[in-house]
């Protein structure tokens, strides 16, 4: 006899199984059901920005870095030791004697008769200008025509003229051809023109998407320095020691795979750049040689500087009223630049001896130019030396 409970457990059995069939063709569903990937849209910045670095990295100048070390940013400059034929690098407060060159920099050229400079205008951006000087004089700024009259940059600093008078480095932030921060830039003079040719980015390695700039050319030494902040802390720069090239040469993808000219543009390691042993060593040397005479000028304060019949100074120290010791560095200053216009002045009455009749009577005016700063630079001297001798035997007149 079929009970009741028998007959509620068999429904009850009968919707558990229906229900099982409902939820099956879901669940198959469900396992067919294909993940969508979201594609990640680049926005067109970052697509120019990746195609330049591409461009960069097919363009990149293979060079041999034999050097780097990290310091500090605010003394930065005193690690670059270049040799005194090549200018001065200065920093604009300590050169123009004025709090409004802050974090703008100098360079003075071997003579000391010309220095390119960045100034900062009343908008807060900044543009290069140089002074040139006669008669121990100062002329007003003029600003570097075709550098930036496009107002490209936001700031223009870092100057540095080649020897050869028309070669220029500098670095600026902003511009079409920027990767990020401060880029280095080179351009040429253009004398008929009277104006600079429109610079050009000088890529990867010496640039990346950080600040990088200073780029000087010794050629002397035959030794290359730039300065980059790329993988560093807050205030602290690398500054890179390299060998410079007069053939431009790249890296080649049958030579390199993709990640090692990444590697090469990133500077991961300066040592694998060191692809000849014989002109590393070499490089290495002339580095040693420069550092030694540096330190040797540096550490070294002995003098020779007569007083009167009875007294001669050797040492900076010996000098009683400081500005006397102001006025012998002033001395020292002129007549280092009177041996370096001496011996610009000789090579060019040499050229002038083998000129054509056109090459000289473009000659002459440089020449009498000269000529004239070496009197008014000797008069200067004498007038320097007479000054500090008087004003010292008066001090020593009256203490004794």
């Amino acid at each position: 006899m079929i009970t009741t409970n028998y007959i509620q457990m068999n429904i009850r059995l009968i919707v558990a199984l229906f229900i099982l069939l409902l939820t099956i063709p879901a669940q198959g569903q469900r396992r067919h059901v294909k993940k969508v990937h979201r594609v990640q849209k680049i926005s067109p910045e970052e697509q120019m920005r990746m195609e330049k670095m591409e461009r960069m990295k097919a363009a990149m100048q293979k060079v041999m870095i034999i050097d780097s070390i990290v310091v500090d940013k605010d003394v930065f400059l005193k690690y670059y030791r270049l040799s005194p034929e090549t200018g001065s690098l200065k920093d604009g407060d300590d050169f123009f004697h004025v709090k409004e060159n802050d974090g703008y920099f100098v360079y003075l050229n071997e003579i000391g008769n010309k220095c390119y400079y960045s100034q900062q205008e009343t908008d807060s951006t900044s543009n290069l200008y140089y002074r040139e000087e006669t008669n121990l004089e100062w002329s007003q700024p003029t600003p570097l025509v075709g550098i930036n009259d496009e107002h490209q940059f936001q700031h223009v600093n870092y100057p540095y003229m080649m020897g050869d008078g028309t070669t220029f480095y500098f670095a600026a932030d902003g511009g079409e051809e920027g990767l990020g921060g401060y880029d280095i830039y080179m351009t040429t003079y253009d004398e008929e023109e009277k104006r600079f040719l429109r610079p050009v980015n000088i890529g990867l390695p010496f640039n990346s998407e950080a600040n990088d700039y200073l780029y000087v050319i010794d050629e002397y030494a035959n030794l290359g320095w730039f300065a980059s902040d790329r993988n560093q802390e807050e205030g602290k720069v690398c500054i890179y020691v390299f060998v410079p090239s007069e053939k431009r040469m790249t890296y080649s993808t049958d030579d390199y795979t993709p990640e090692e000219i990444n590697s090469f543009a990133r500077i991961d390691r300066i040592a694998d750049t060191w692809d000849d042993e014989e002109q590393y060593s070499l490089a290495i040397r002339r580095l040693e040689e420069v550092r030694e005479l540096q330190q040797l000028k540096e550490s070294t304060n002995s003098i020779s500087f007569v007083i009167n019949d009875d007294i001669t100074y050797y040492q900076l120290s010996e000098f009683k009223l400081p500005e006397n010791l102001m006025r012998y560095q002033q001395l020292v200053a002129l007549k280092n630049r009177q041996s370096a216009l001496y011996q610009a002045l000789d090579k060019t009455r040499e050229s002038y001896a083998i000129a054509g009749k056109a090459a000289r009577k473009a000659m002459t005016d440089d020449i009498l130019s000269d000529e004239q700063q070496m009197l008014t630079l000797h008069n200067a001297i004498h007038e320097l030396e007479k000054t500090i001798r008087n004003t010292e035997n008066t001090f020593l007149t009256k203490n004794k």
